[in-house]
């Protein structure tokens, strides 16, 4: 019979004593930083003991005995420039492969009994728990991260150590988290609920729970851990990342034990595309600042949101911010309707008014709105942004600010706000923005004309938002300039087949054209035409020029 253990049964009885035996296989400095690439050992299968690959790297003139243990997504490996990220931040690096076996000539060597812990060869280890939580790939990767902290604590000239964990490297976090002394967590795009992968917190729908979906909630969803972890915490969330439910987040940020929920953060960032923007960057510097290098940094309490209708009659959201703390700036955010968190869009509410610490938000809702969302941010004097938890309210009755259907869907007066960044790949790793030029932005071109422009390539899903929803027989029209000569590239993501259907427009430079699209002019690459508008779609444009793009609309 199968055992559901929990994650205080699975780790009891691990042996982390085992001497690490570390080699230096190689070392080089670059720009000042100097990187060690290691091997050292990890624990015993019973078939041998699982042979470590690792960097570290720290300042060369003078390395910083604060460290970090960088966890990397699963597929990923060590990354230099993500190391150098942080050393040139004030911390030393330790950034272990825990993937296993790879085309690459260096990497974590696992005993053939736990084969499975190699990436490529996990089958159904990483998703599912058909023994026990201890004979899966998680199990071996959380262990991969407790010999790491041995081999720090080992090494010498060590003083607080931190963990940085991205998407699977912060599940795995987690877990590190609930069973070491670690001065500070942050997870990034990480909060466990992967049992519930596919089922959205606010939709009809629920996971059957059988006994192997039991196995897995107690010994590997992060949640389950949660209440055991040992250190402050910040968590990193970004809206329409398909691999991370930030719906489900605040309910793994409520779990975190108590002794440490007061010091703990959540944040969120919008329009990022599933990436850390600029601020959410800052605040893990900030965060880790405060705990790992003992630094004198406030950290103020979550914003509390209401929402209500005021005297007039009209939807507003009111936020509370911490009373302690005078923020300079702050802002709330709103959706309507969407329960897949995947296509939200979130757009800002305006601003009504407030006083001392309390502020409200107009909710310019569609009428036929049955659901709204909203959350809001205040920023503090010393760089650092708190958010609130979601706010979810069930719309009945009429408010006196709600709107009619338009089919404007975006003019340049609305700012920004209306599109997130289409490619990743500018984010360093895929996932931390460090410049926010690349964000979309209102640019000026020719005749003093505005419109939006990212150097990412642009991207939205307010086509699927009720009020600006188009009709069977919809024409797509927005009017785009190119500095010079270019091809333009529009794409519409069907978001429940996963096809992606593209069109081309050759625009001239120097001048603004306007250009109408029509469903049968999307193609995907067997040549089949998108049928409808009237679809779940995520439209990007892309561009290899400069470029801006203004009123898009339906016709």
């Amino acid at each position: 019979m199968s055992t559901i253990l929990t994650p205080v049964s699975l780790w009891k009885n691990f042996d982390d004593s085992l001497p690490t035996e570390a080699k230096i296989l190689s070392s080089k400095t670059d720009d000042g930083i100097k990187t060690e690439y290691l091997s050292f050992y990890g624990r015993d299968t019973g078939a041998g003991r699982v042979k470590i690959y690792a960097a570290f790297g720290s300042d060369v003139s003078a390395p910083s005995d604060d460290v970090v243990i960088l966890l990397p997504d699963s597929a990923e490996t060590v990354d230099e420039e993500m190391m150098k990220f942080f050393v040139r931040r004030g911390y030393s690096v330790l950034m272990p492969d825990y993937r296993g076996e790879w085309e690459s000539a260096d990497f974590t060597v696992y005993p053939e009994n736990v084969a499975y812990a190699n990436l490529k060869r996990c089958g159904r280890y990483k998703d599912f728990v058909d023994e026990d939580a201890s004979k899966t790939s998680w199990y071996e990767w959380v262990a991969v991260a407790r010999y790491c902290y041995k081999y720090l604590k080992d090494r010498g000239g060590v003083g607080k150590i931190g963990v940085v964990g991205i998407r699977d490297g912060g599940e795995i976090a987690w877990k590190l988290a609930s069973s070491v002394e670690l001065a500070c967590m942050v997870t990034v795009c990480a909060a466990g609920w992967k049992t519930y992968s596919g089922y959205c917190k606010f939709g009809s729908q629920e996971p059957v729970l059988d006994d192997e979906r039991y196995r897995f909630i107690a010994g590997i969803d992060s949640q389950a851990y949660a209440p055991f972890v040992k250190c402050p915490v910040l968590m990193l969330c970004s809206t329409n990342d398909e691999r991370f439910d930030y719906d489900r987040a605040y309910d793994t940020f409520s779990r975190i034990n108590e002794n440490y929920a007061a010091l703990s953060v959540i944040s969120y960032s919008v329009h990022c595309n599933g990436c850390i923007d600029v601020q959410g960057t800052r605040d893990m510097f900030l965060f880790l600042d405060r705990f790992v290098r003992e630094r004198q940094v406030f950290l103020p309490k979550p914003a509390v949101i209401t929402v209500v209708a005021d005297e007039q009659q009209n939807l507003v959201a009111r936020a509370e911010f911490d009373p302690q703390g005078v923020p300079e700036e702050f802002g709330m955010y709103m959706a309507e309707d969407c329960t897949d968190p995947v296509m939200r869009e979130w757009t800002p509410a305006p601003y009504k008014g407030g006083s001392g610490h309390v502020h409200d938000f107009y909710l310019n809702i569609y009428e036929k709105t049955a659901v709204v969302f909203a959350f809001c941010y205040a920023r503090y004097t010393n760089g650092f942004t708190v958010w609130s938890r979601m706010a979810v309210r069930k719309v009945s009755g009429k408010f006196k600010n709600m709107r009619k259907k338009c089919r404007v869907i975006y003019t340049a007066k609305s700012g920004a706000d209306s599109f997130s960044i289409a490619d990743r790949s500018f984010a360093l790793g895929g996932v931390f923005l460090t410049s926010e030029a690349v964000l979309p932005q209102v640019v000026e071109k020719s005749d003093g004309l505005k419109g939006v422009y990212s150097v990412c390539g642009l991207m939205t899903f307010l086509f699927n938002n009720a009020g600006f929803s188009p009709s069977d027989d919809s024409i797509l029209k927005l009017d785009v300039i190119c500095d010079n000569p270019a091809e333009v590239r529009f794409s519409m993501q069907d978001m429940e087949s996963g096809d992606i259907f593209t069109a081309g427009r050759s625009v001239a430079g120097g001048l603004w054209q306007g250009i109408l699209l029509e469903s049968k002019d999307f193609k995907n690459a067997q040549g089949m035409h998108l049928q409808s508008f009237c679809k779940k779609l995520k439209f990007t444009i892309t561009c290899g020029e400069q470029y801006a793009v203004n009123n898009v609309m339906w016709l």
